[in-house]
């Protein structure tokens, strides 16, 4: 399949409207089929949705996790990859890692939508 033809805007609605679990569907159906150098980009992406989701289940662990896994993965890209402003979904994404780092064992994390991240388009240009 090649990636550069591939409409990731459902996805991207879905995971900006905190369908964490249905985001992470949709980009794993993509990953599946893309073995070029962009497989490493929709898995970053996977785990972005699934690091949301374990977050607003309580699960910061798991959350941590993810997220670290996925800011590996996509800080390999430009900051603008397939159209997706990546260097504001790290930065969002590393300052949820530094709370989760800060956070204390044992109690609850409030956490608001306004602080997930969010995946934002912009034209790239190469």
């Amino acid at each position: 399949m090649d990636s550069v033809l591939i409409d990731i805007s459902d996805g991207i609605k879905l995971f900006n409207n905190g369908d964490y679990f249905e985001a992470h569907d949709f980009f794993e159906d993509i990953w599946v089929q893309v073995h070029d150098e962009s497989r490493l980009f929709y898995q970053g992406l996977i785990q972005v949705a699934v690091g949301c989701y374990h977050l607003v289940c309580g699960n910061y662990k798991g959350s941590f996790n993810q997220f670290s896994k996925a800011t590996e993965k996509l800080k390999k890209y430009d900051d603008c990859y397939h159209d997706v402003d990546l260097k504001k979904l790290l930065t969002e994404t590393n300052n949820l890692i530094q709370v989760l780092l800060n956070h204390e064992p044992n109690r609850k994390l409030v956490v608001n939508f306004s602080d997930l991240p969010t995946i934002t388009t912009k034209f790239c240009e190469n």
